[in-house]
């Protein structure tokens, strides 16, 4: 039988000797080890990957020639039946919907399927009104083009007598 009379004089034989640690250090050890690691890496991942969204969606450039207001919207990596267009008075909604479908299958019988759904959506007021039957939409390499003829805004308010 060992003698344990000596635990803690000595840790050359190795047994475990305890160490004071501060606050402070304890906390950077937490840290410092990860326990956290997939958690806070999809919230940073969340957070890079919807960064389009909250920061006011896609970027527009709303100008005018002579003859006509233009919109022009960067969509990079979007697909066109994915872009939805409204006109509304003076304003042009463009919503982008996407949704995506991964299915995988592995020899373990093992299935999985994710479905992820991002939407973007930018309202631009414009300084006319909006006729849909002369407005047109195109896309091509990422960049979605509305143009439209400028006609004056109507008045929608009432005289009152």
């Amino acid at each position: 039988m060992a003698d344990h009379s000596s635990k803690g004089n000595s840790s050359d034989n190795g047994e475990l000797r305890r160490v004071y640690k501060s606050p402070m250090q304890q906390m950077n050890d937490f840290f410092a080890s990860d326990p956290l690691g997939g958690l806070l890496g999809s919230i940073d991942s969340f957070f890079q990957r919807h960064a389009m969204e909250q920061f006011g969606g896609f970027p527009v450039d709303v100008y005018e020639t002579s003859t006509d207001w233009v919109v022009k919207a960067d969509l990079p990596g979007v697909k066109k039946e994915n872009i939805h267009i409204d006109t509304l008075g003076d304003r042009l909604r463009i919503a982008v919907i996407n949704q995506e479908d991964s299915e995988i299958n592995n020899a373990n019988n093992y299935y999985r399927r994710e479905r992820h759904m991002a939407r973007m959506e930018r309202e631009i007021p414009l300084p006319y009104q909006i006729h849909r039957q002369r407005t047109k939409a195109r896309f091509l390499n990422g960049i979605l083009e509305v143009r439209g003829p400028k006609y004056p805004k109507t008045r929608n308010t009432l005289d009152i007598e």
